[in-house]
C-alpha cells in the first residue's frame, strides 16, 4: 500500500502546473472553451490514475501527454460534429423546397397539357410514333413536340434555380 507521501497532490500541481498544460490544450484545440474542457479532464484523468506516477519523475510532462490526447478528442469529437453543421448550410430553405414544388407543378402542367411531349421525352416515341399513338400527322405531332418543349423551356428559365448548390462559389 502506497504511504501518502507517495501520493502525488493533483490539487497543488493544479496551482502550479495549469496554466502551463492549458497552454498546450489551446495550441491543440484552437478553442479556449474547449482548451478548459482538456484541462479539466487532463486532471480528473491524472488524479483517476494518481497510483500509477511515478513520484521520481517530474509531473508536468505526464500531465501535457494526458492534456494533449484529451484535447485531440475534443478537438476530433468538434470536426465530426462540424460536418452535419456545414451540410445544413447547403439545405435549402423552406422557401426554396416550396417555390421548387411549384415549379415541378408547372413542368408537370405543361406535360400534362402536351402529351406529345410526354409521350416523346418521357417515353421515348419519336414523333412518328407519337402522331401514329394520337392519331395526327407526323408534322402535326412534330409541332406539338416543340411547343411543349418551348413551354417548359419557358417555365424552366423563369424559375430560380432551386439547387443549394447553386450558391457555392
Amino acid at each position: 500500500m502506497a504511504t501518502r507521501a507517495a501520493v502525488p497532490d493533483i490539487g497543488s500541481w493544479f496551482e502550479r502546473y495549469a496554466p502551463s498544460v492549458r497552454s498546450v490544450a489551446a495550441r491543440v484545440t484552437g478553442d479556449p472553451d474547449d482548451a478548459d474542457d482538456a484541462l479539466q479532464e487532463a486532471f480528473l484523468a491524472a488524479w483517476r490514475s494518481r497510483g500509477r506516477f511515478d513520484p521520481a519523475r517530474r509531473p508536468l510532462p505526464w500531465l501535457v501527454t494526458i492534456a494533449r490526447r484529451k484535447a485531440l478528442t475534443i478537438a476530433a469529437a468538434r470536426s465530426r460534429k462540424a460536418v452535419p453543421s456545414a451540410r445544413a448550410e447547403l439545405a435549402p430553405s423552406a422557401e426554396d423546397v416550396a417555390l421548387a414544388r411549384a415549379a415541378d407543378g408547372w413542368a408537370v402542367d405543361a406535360v400534362r397539357h402536351e402529351p406529345a411531349l410526354a409521350l416523346h421525352a418521357l417515353g421515348g416515341l419519336t414523333a412518328g410514333a407519337v402522331g401514329e399513338r394520337l392519331g395526327v400527322p407526323l408534322r402535326t405531332a412534330a409541332s406539338r413536340i416543340a411547343r411543349g418543349r418551348r413551354r417548359v423551356e419557358a417555365l424552366l428559365t423563369a424559375t430560380p434555380s432551386f439547387s443549394p448548390r447553386s450558391n457555392v462559389s
